[in-house]
């Protein structure tokens, strides 16, 4: 959810960006070529250019997340994983849902899951590695498991030092 919520900001930072340049940009243009400021003319004829074309294109990108982000919270959050049962959550049919959390898979968004078009199954390997805690070597800094072995004690596999 997190990367998704920063590439949601992301475009939301580019929405505004191209917004400020359009809305900056008209004004720019007749007052440097009136008052003889070429430069801020031609700064005004781009900003204008690029808000009025990315604008537009910037703001549907970020609608274009509201989706994407309501099914991840339904599967993170409310545990729903089937497709059905999601596009009744959310009041969308099945085949929306599917292309939409085949997206939030495909860009890496949704981690972790399975997805066999109609239900998504846990990843369990992918959730035990998140899980397993690590420490690290204090002669070379290399990640060390934190579960220690019968007697209490882990060897690192790269110096050979004996931790305790």
């Amino acid at each position: 959810m997190d990367k998704l919520k920063k590439a949601r900001r992301r475009v939301l930072a580019m929405a505004f960006i191209f917004t400020i340049m359009l809305v900056a940009g008209i004004p720019m243009i007749p007052v440097g070529f009136s008052l003889g400021y070429t430069f801020l003319g031609i700064i005004g004829i781009v900003f204008t250019a690029v808000g009025f074309y990315g604008c537009p294109l910037a703001w549907s990108t970020f609608g274009g997340y509201a989706p994407m982000v309501r099914v991840v919270y339904a599967i993170e959050h409310e545990s729903m994983y089937s497709v059905s049962e999601i596009a009744t959550y959310l009041r969308k049919n099945e085949k929306t849902v599917q292309g939409i959390i085949t997206k939030c898979i495909d860009k890496l968004y949704l981690e972790g899951y399975f997805f066999d078009g109609e239900k998504l199954t846990l990843n369990e390997n992918k959730k035990l590695k998140q899980k397993t805690a690590y420490t690290k070597c204090p002669n070379c800094g290399a990640p060390l498991p934190a579960s220690s072995g019968a007697d209490g004690h882990i060897r690192c596999p790269y110096c050979d030092t004996l931790i305790q």
